[in-house]
């Protein structure tokens, strides 16, 4: 893997983290959900993750997009949230 998608693999594996926690918080009740996905979202786009993405090689870009993996990952982060217990 060059190093350009090793980064970027990172890249997602910290929005997938922050999106965990941010989905977290929404579920706590201390956050709107809108807001934590804008939160997530506008993180991933000031970092240019969907750019990136595309740039690194890792997907096929005539089936998917970056920002569709950036989607797909907050998705993912907020489906699995955790109620406090």
């Amino acid at each position: 893997m060059s190093v350009r998608a090793q980064r970027v693999t990172r890249q997602l594996e910290i929005l997938a983290l922050r999106s965990m926690e941010l989905a977290d918080r929404v579920a706590s009740g201390e956050l709107k959900f809108l807001e934590a996905v804008d939160l997530a979202y506008g993180a991933a786009l000031w970092a240019d993750l969907p750019n990136a993405i595309e740039k690194s090689g890792v997907i096929n870009t005539e089936k998917i997009t970056g920002d569709d993996i950036v989607q797909a990952t907050i998705a993912a982060a907020f489906a699995n949230a955790r109620r406090p217990a």
